[in-house]
């Protein structure tokens, strides 16, 4: 009898295991993206929507707020009193953050496509709207936003930056385009680079865009004149490079599962790397700002590197694993 009730005990706490990993695995955080105002990151979580993290103490990283949307939020920018979210099948989403501690939905506006990115300009948002290629959005009514124009691209718009009345679109096996927004109502695109066979992400720093192309690495591209870019260097990385960012001389890699690379970017046409940093999950996105480091991944909201000088980050970055604490 008492043997039964052992097997009948030990069966219970290994099915009350299986389930709590079961629960587990099912609230795995993925920190998609990050974009840092003032005392606050903002942080696109997929299904859990857009978490607002207090990082004015980056040893004690909390969560301010959160507010769930009615898609999966993939990307996020944060301009003014108001938070961008591009939410996947739900299009774009702006987030009311004039008190942080209590954001409040106040527009959108569905895209035909996925929304993976989103980058503000002047009275616009540009959504990467991954099959739907480029959309450009109106926000100068926050709360009723309007899709003013559509540019189709050859593959899946992942990321978008702007410099100089230029979007540069990463866009997947159809590289980088390059498109000219000086009309928003008319965009134009003038040129692409079709070097990166899977470009995931873009910046742009003076003269350069740092392409991240997940297994092929990092390209620098020279874009004095738009209509006319060169690839001027490449760079495999380990891992699969999903998000990039420069900060001094150093390109700021999320990598995957590789964690952090950190690639000297003084001479874009023979980049080298020069430091790895570990993170607890695969890195997806990544943040610089004055003297940190911000990234966000697979199994973790958001961690912080200290930036120790202009070439390396500190060992050991702090890390916000549980979003609910």
């Amino acid at each position: 009898m008492r043997k039964c009730f052992l097997r009948l005990m030990c069966l219970a706490l290994f099915q009350s295991l299986i389930s709590a990993a079961a629960n587990a695995g099912e609230r795995q955080l993925t920190g998609w993206d990050v974009y840092v105002l003032g005392h606050h990151a903002y942080v696109a979580g997929g299904e859990y929507g857009l978490y607002v993290i207090d990082i004015r103490e980056p040893a004690n990283l909390k969560r301010a707020a959160s507010i769930k949307t009615p898609g999966e939020a993939k990307g996020v920018f944060a301009a003014g009193s108001f938070a961008y979210v591009a939410d996947g099948s739900a299009g774009l989403q702006i987030v009311g953050i004039r008190n942080p501690a209590d954001p409040v939905m106040v527009g959108s506006v569905d895209t035909p496509g996925d929304a993976r990115g989103v980058c503000v300009f002047s009275d616009y948002a540009l959504v990467a709207d991954a099959q739907a290629g480029l959309q450009i959005v109106s926000i100068r009514d926050p709360g009723r936003p309007r899709i003013v124009a559509t540019i189709d691209t050859p593959g899946e718009a992942h990321h978008v930056a702007v410099a100089a009345n230029h979007a540069y679109v990463a866009d997947g096996m159809g590289g980088l385009q390059i498109i000219n927004i000086r009309r928003p109502a008319e965009p134009k695109r003038v040129a692409s680079i079709s070097a990166s066979r899977d470009a995931r992400s873009v910046h742009i720093l003076s003269n350069h865009a740092f392409v991240a192309d997940f297994d092929g690495g990092i390209y620098a591209i020279d874009i004095r004149n738009p209509s006319r870019p060169q690839v001027v260097g490449s760079l495999k990385t380990s891992g699969e490079a999903q998000s990039v960012y420069p900060l001094y001389n150093l390109l700021v890699v999320a990598d995957g599962s590789r964690g952090l690379q950190l690639i000297d970017i003084r001479k874009p046409g023979s980049m080298r790397i020069v430091g790895a940093y570990p993170t607890p999950g695969e890195a997806r996105s990544v943040y610089g700002l004055a003297s940190r480091v911000y990234v966000t991944g697979l199994g973790f909201g958001l961690g912080v590197f200290d930036v120790i000088d202009r070439s390396r980050l500190n060992a050991n970055g702090r890390f916000l694993v549980d979003m609910d604490r």
